[in-house]
């Protein structure tokens, strides 16, 4: 039966007034009840409940006029409008708790969208538990063992005839970019060498071809979507169509036999067409052997396969075809993009480091955002305290209690989601544009389950300290204003707001670290000019007229010089051992990065001649020589090297120079040896130093002088100091990234600590009274009130800069070049959070201190 609770307030209160629950309080209760002589608590209900209300302030009393414990849904109604009241009347709180909480949320599912991004990176593969690339480990006596997925030719087809495990292969060669033309239109692509299996291992949607037969002719070409468009304008009737493939000895006509559709999934790898392994072997008979490991190769298990078995297998089968010492394994395929970096045969990490640094991240500003929300709650608990006396005090129990502040922070954990997904969309272009992604905001069930989740585990653990501490008063401690906070409480408080700025210190101080070893990398002399040089592809028609082109545009005002080498000079990577050299005595096997260059290489660049001479027309042909650089000098243990002989891939090449040690690869590598040969018929990229300041009218000059020796292609160059500073593309966005999030700690902190400034401010009001009344200045009483917060701060910069170090030098250890952790960085971070705290600090501290005494004398 229900029970219909009296509507006035005095009936209200006598009805809960229960008589076992007075008897429990009673001996608790003497004094009120002698200053109202009362003698027994059971004979004055109505003297004892006004005596109650006497502590409620009026707006309270509308509280008890509308609800009954007894009916759950009038218990929700009441909970959901304390909660609104309590956001009225705390607007200052509420607003504080929204933007913390609702930053905090915003940074998060920021960083799920990109994590999520980065875990999806080729998955979209139907066989994508099947799929594997075959790697080898290789023992190397200078670097250890080293990691390579590039194989024999030989390789696939042996697999596909002696390993039943196997259901396909399929091999790849990547190309380097080339001029496709079609009827009138050229455009600049690059494209894939592989197998005929490549739609029943990768699974790429056909638009147009039969995905059996696609790759089956020798000279067949399959065209991206996209390339299909540029070339044709449709994609409809294009399988047939002649296009020209316009690249050195690679180049011929083909027939397009299907188009694929792009793909819009997360993919590592880019191609706009596919030709087939066919037509690699022909053009590259002298890769055919086991010793050369031109190509990459795929492969999917039949379902059921043991990896482990197999592995044994696949290593059995490479020794029975190859005496070596290396060790041949396979890797899933879309395990690649994460964990693609190996240290001694170990995997050592990848872009899985930066997911796992972020996810960190996320849940320490999570957790921040959560201290921030305890914090001011806590700081206007004593505001409340009464609130919960009288809910006691007519029967209310701890756990409706707790449950009613839970639902306060759960509410608020769905207000700041809703006010972070109207900022996430604000932000989501800008975010793109930083991480160079093209993410969308969709609600499928991960994000919306994921969001969920987040919510709760928000509102539960931002809610549960004030719960729980707030419901645990006693109601005669605090009718009677008795209630004193402990040291437990105290330092649980302390602790918090230190693991706060522990923490924003941290993200400090990665920003800093990171920004300055960037800053490092792009001014550390390299050893050669990277500034005012531009580089293009040697393309078409211009590989046969390379000698003239040079000639020509080193005739134009503006040009310093011009010269052109084979690959990138910010990455070169060709690398071959087994080679002897005069004098030789060092027994072990060196490995050597070769690059092959043109006649002014060494001019155009500014690389330091230590000894010798450059390459020079001059002393007639120079394929017979070689020049070394420092490092290959030393490695060799080689006296007096000019003039002497080293065999280069079984020819005698005279040592004509020696050249100071230069970075041709990233600052994560060491330099290596290195030696350089002149072979200007093979190489792919024209470098021209031009003089600062005339870049434009030079650059336009260029131009019309290329279309003269290559008309109809697209002229694209790019500036040697953007190929560099795009080895560091991946840092300089985890760079801007860290300082976004580490700006959203810092300010979520500053909001906890001005929360505990408030508390404080609330705790000592009448202090702050007498101590003016008696003639304290306001600064001494900001100082009184600064003082503990920054002794706060301080400890939480003691305890944060070991750790700051160490993880610090952890992460420059990836590069071979870095910056010194000097003193004064940690020193420098320390006083800026300082500052940053006494700023925040300031703010609640001076608007205390300049209140008038009276009003603080008055306040309850």
């Amino acid at each position: 039966m229900k029970i219909n609770p009296p509507k006035r307030p005095l009936q209200f209160l006598r009805w809960f007034c229960r008589e076992d629950y007075l008897e429990e309080i009673e001996g608790d209760l003497t004094e009120v009840f002698k200053k109202h002589s009362v003698t027994s608590p059971r004979k004055a209900k109505w003297k004892f409940c006004w005596s109650v209300i006497k502590y409620l302030r009026p707006e309270f009393i509308s509280i008890f006029k509308a609800t009954s414990p007894l009916n759950p849904i009038d218990m929700f109604h009441h909970n959901l409008l304390i909660t609104y009241r309590n956001f009225l009347r705390y607007k200052s709180s509420f607003f504080i708790n929204l933007i913390g909480l609702s930053s905090g949320l915003t940074a998060v599912l920021l960083i799920y969208l990109w994590v999520h991004d980065e875990m999806s990176f080729d998955k979209f593969h139907e066989k994508n538990d099947r799929l594997f690339q075959v790697m080898r480990h290789t023992p190397d006596p200078a670097l250890g063992v080293e990691t390579h997925g590039s194989n024999s030719v030989l390789l696939p087809s042996a697999i596909e005839n002696e390993m039943p495990d196997v259901e396909y292969v399929l091999p790849v060669r990547p190309t380097p970019p080339g001029i496709i033309s079609a009827e009138k239109e050229k455009v600049k692509a690059s494209g894939w060498f592989v197998g005929k299996y490549f739609f029943n291992v990768f699974s790429y949607e056909l638009l147009q071809g039969d995905y059996n037969t696609v790759l089956r002719e020798k000279y067949a070409v399959v065209v991206s979507e996209e390339l299909a468009f540029k070339l044709f304008g449709t994609i409809d009737n294009c399988v047939g169509k002649a296009i020209i493939w316009e690249l050195d000895h690679f180049g011929g006509t083909h027939i397009i036999s299907g188009v694929f559709k792009t793909p819009k999934e997360n993919t590592s790898e880019k191609f706009d067409f596919l030709l087939t392994h066919e037509l690699f072997l022909e053009k590259n008979r002298m890769d055919v052997s086991w010793d050369s490991n031109p190509i990459f190769t795929y492969l999917t298990l039949k379902p059921g396969v043991n990896i482990d078995e197999f592995n044994s297998k696949l290593n059995t089968f490479y020794h029975s075809k190859r005496e070596t010492d290396s060790e041949m394994f396979i890797k899933r395929y879309s395990d690649q993009y994460l964990y693609g970096r190996y240290e001694n045969g170990i995997v050592a990490g990848g872009r899985i480091d930066y997911v796992i640094l972020f996810s960190i991240i996320a849940l320490f500003i999570l957790i921040i955002a959560c201290i921030n929300f305890m914090n001011l709650c806590t700081a206007r608990a004593s505001r409340r305290v009464k609130e919960v006396g009288i809910k006691k005090v007519i029967g209310a129990l701890r756990r409706s209690l707790i449950v009613q502040h839970l639902s306060e922070s759960m509410l608020m954990a769905i207000l700041s989601l809703i006010v972070s997904v109207l900022m996430i969309i604000t932000l989501l272009p800008q975010f793109n544009l930083i991480t160079g992604k093209q993410m969308v905001l969709t609600l499928d069930w991960k994000l919306i389950s994921g969001a969920c989740i987040i919510v709760i585990f928000t509102g539960l653990v931002a809610g549960s300290y004030p719960a729980f501490y707030l419901s645990r008063y006693k109601p005669v401690d605090v009718l009677k204003g008795r209630q004193t906070t402990s040291s437990g409480e105290l330092w649980a408080r302390n602790g918090l707001v230190i693991f706060q700025f522990s923490v924003s210190i941290l993200l400090i101080m990665a920003v800093a670290i990171v920004y300055t070893q960037l800053n490092f990398l792009q001014t550390k002399n390299l050893g050669y000019n990277k500034a005012n040089t531009i580089t293009f592809e040697i393309q078409g028609a211009l590989s046969q007229n390379l000698e003239s082109f040079l000639t020509e545009i080193r005739n134009i005002p503006g040009v310093v010089n011009a010269s052109s080498v084979r690959g990138d000079i910010t990455n070169i990577n060709s690398t071959s051992w087994g080679h002897t050299w005069e004098g030789q005595t060092k027994t072990d096997e060196i490995k050597f990065t070769g690059a092959t260059t043109n006649y002014n290489f060494i001019e155009t660049l500014g690389i330091s001649l230590k000894e010798g001479r450059s390459f020079s027309r001059d002393f007639g042909n120079e394929e017979s020589t070689v020049i070394l650089n420092e490092a290959a000098v030393e490695t060799m243990q080689l006296a007096n090297p000019v003039g002497k002989w080293m065999n280069l891939f079984g020819a005698k090449r005279e040592i004509v120079g020696i050249v100071n040690d230069f970075h041709f690869q990233s600052m994560y590598e060491e330099i290596k040896p290195m030696f350089m040969i002149c072979n200007p018929q093979y190489t792919d990229k024209v470098l021209v130093n031009i003089q600062a300041g005339a870049e434009r009218e030079t650059i336009a000059k260029l131009n019309r002088i290329l279309h003269q020796f290559n008309p109809g292609v697209p002229f694209e160059t790019t500036f040697l100091d953007d190929e560099y500073n795009a080895l560091y593309v991946s840092e300089q966005r985890i760079a801007v990234l860290s300082k976004c999030f580490a700006s959203i700690g810092v300010v979520i902190s500053c909001l906890g600590l001005f929360g505990m400034a408030a508390f404080t401010a609330e705790r000592r009001t009448k202090e702050i009274g007498i101590r003016k009344t008696l003639g304290a200045s306001e600064w001494k009483i900001v100082q009184m009130l600064s003082r503990d917060f920054t002794a706060i701060v301080l400890l939480a910069v003691i305890v944060s800069l070991p750790t700051s170090y160490l993880l610090a030098r952890s992460w420059l250890a990836n590069f071979a070049y870095r910056i010194e952790l000097e003193w004064w960085f940690f020193v420098g971070v320390g006083l800026v959070t300082i500052l940053i705290a006494w700023f925040t600090i300031g703010i609640q501290t001076i608007k205390t201190a300049r209140a008038n005494p009276v009003d603080c004398l008055k306040r309850e």
